[in-house]
């Protein structure tokens, strides 16, 4: 699978970066040097291949799933400057124009 420059534009364009012409190119080549990776990593035959597993065989000591803390809500809103309905409200920090 080959990707078009304009598909690598829009896809730069989706993930919000800013790249230069020059910039495009190279993530071109690099991109479809990972896909060709790919494609040749799809036509190995994995068939009676069993999948892998740790190579240790190590229990861990699980504590039990119990609440040790007490609620501090209370606490909790006094210090926030915004909080409402047991949420923290916070300002909008990324903005998108697009």
């Amino acid at each position: 699978m080959t990707l078009s420059k304009t598909d690598i534009e829009k896809i730069a364009s989706l993930a919000c970066l800013d790249t230069s012409t020059d910039q495009t190119s190279q993530l071109n080549e690099e991109i479809n040097a990972i896909m060709d990776f790919v494609e040749q990593l799809r036509s190995v035959d994995t068939q009676g291949i069993a999948p892998l597993s740790h190579p240790f065989a190590l229990h861990q000591r699980l504590r039990a799933d119990a609440i040790t803390e007490e609620e501090c809500l209370a606490e909790l809103e006094a210090m926030a400057p915004l909080f409402e309905d047991n949420l923290y409200l916070v300002p909008k920090v990324i903005e998108s124009d697009k």
